[in-house]
């Protein structure tokens, strides 16, 4: 079945080019890819390009999602971590330093893991959209803790 899902662009994004099939813990190694891409080519581009390069990969993300879950009969398939590399530009997104994308990366793993409220009930939903809406939310909790950790520890 890899073989075959190894043919379809649509599983090559939804994997994170393979990055979900690494293991252990394949969410964080899409994560991880996610910050290395950002690193290198979002960071230095600021806030706007960050958020349209954001937008852009969650609805391509979210489309390659749906191909590759109902192709399996898999509402999550755990190798499909488009939705952790979207969400961590949008958790490491205006952040200028790099202490700010180190505290992205790890309080959006924390919020990736917990699902606090509405993370886990988002993952209900079906197809791409349950799929890239937990994350999404993880990362809104990740940006805001980051913002809240700079504001009480300088």
């Amino acid at each position: 079945m890899r073989k075959e899902l190894a043919k379809r662009p649509s599983t090559w994004l939804a994997t994170g080019f393979g990055a979900g099939f690494l293991w252990p813990a394949p969410g964080t190694w899409g994560t991880l890819l996610g910050l290395v891409i950002f690193i290198f080519f979002l960071w230095p581009a600021g806030i706007y390009v960050q958020l349209a390069a954001w937008a852009v990969v969650t609805a391509l993300g979210t489309w390659s999602a749906e191909l590759t879950a109902r192709i399996l009969d898999n509402d999550d398939p755990s190798f499909v971590v488009v939705d952790e590399l979207a969400a961590m530009w949008l958790a490491a997104a205006g952040l200028q330093t790099g202490w700010g994308l180190f505290l992205a990366f790890l309080y959006f793993r924390i919020f990736d893991i917990i699902k606090p409220f509405p993370a886990r009930q988002a993952e209900d939903l079906h197809g791409g959209i349950g799929i890239m809406a937990d994350d999404v939310i993880a990362a809104i909790y990740a940006q805001a803790a980051v913002w809240l950790t700079i504001l009480v520890w300088p």
